[in-house]
């Protein structure tokens, strides 16, 4: 069993052909059961040998795979691990197949925006702008395995940006400094925005997603591109206002249009 870590907290563990990195918090709790790691990997690789023989009966996600990429995203309730904070999880399981998105990465990228927001966002921001939480990665080189990798989060409810009918809440707006709907409607310089898609909303939230990277852009937090589909926003029924929560923080892009159309966009949101 070999162990590192780095500078973010994450311990990695690896013993023949898996590979698994832990949150510090996850990592703090297996410490406090005193959970041997060996005896972890062994409860890791039986469950998601159950999710391979079962991926449709645990299956979550509404959206198709156009592309086969190999991605599944399943839900379920964990019974036997008992690390998590929250026992609903959401798993990003991967075949690893060429040209899919990267979960380890997504892992990192989750802990690191966490800490950024954390530190570089007032407590309005933070409480109306999150991470969803990465809670550990796993990785196998058994080439038997269907899933390859395997992110675990916990499960968000919500619903994708993208199925808004405004777009963001007029305090998240307010707060960021992001135009409504109206006021981008009016702006002569989205005109070509707006042809492109007469009918629907997406093109005012891609706008509006835009402006929100800029801002936190100047905030040193760096995000380029996603689609709307990985923010989620949900009601705080406590503060009765809207919380949304960004669920896959990779940029996600269509090659060769969307860099070309997220430097247009860019530029044009820079005017006031």
């Amino acid at each position: 069993m070999n162990k590192t870590a780095s500078p973010l907290g994450v311990q990695t563990y690896s013993q023949g052909k898996i590979a698994i990195d832990l949150e510090p918090c996850i990592y703090g709790q297996l410490q406090k059961q005193s959970v041997r790691p060996s005896e972890f990997i062994r409860r890791l690789v039986d469950l998601i040998a159950t999710l391979e023989k079962n991926k449709e009966k645990y299956n979550i996600n509404p959206y198709t795979d156009n592309f086969h990429r190999g991605i599944h995203i399943l839900g379920c309730h964990d019974s036997k691990l008992g690390v998590f904070p929250d026992a609903n999880l959401a798993l990003k399981c991967s075949e690893d197949r060429p040209c899919a998105e990267n979960p380890r990465k997504q892992f990192f990228r989750s802990i690191q925006l966490a800490w950024e927001f954390e530190t570089k966002l007032n407590e309005q921001e933070k409480l109306l702008l999150q991470i969803c939480p990465a809670y550990l990665h796993f990785q196998t080189g058994v080439r038997s395995a269907l899933f390859k990798r395997v992110l675990f989060m916990p499960k968000i409810e919500g619903i994708p940006l993208g199925k808004t009918e405004t777009g963001f809440s007029p305090e998240f707006c307010q707060t960021f400094n992001i135009p409504d709907f109206p006021e981008i409607l009016r702006k002569f310089r989205f005109s070509l925005h707006r042809f492109l898609d007469p009918e629907q909303k997406r093109q005012l939230l891609k706008i509006q997603s835009t402006y929100l990277f800029q801002r936190l852009f100047q905030r040193r937090i760096k995000i380029f591109s996603l689609n709307q589909k990985n923010i989620l926003a949900t009601l705080d029924i406590s503060g009765n206002s809207v919380r949304y929560v960004i669920i896959d923080p990779i940029a996600d892009y269509y090659l060769p249009i969307s860099p070309v159309y997220n430097v247009l966009t860019s530029q044009l949101c820079k005017f006031k």
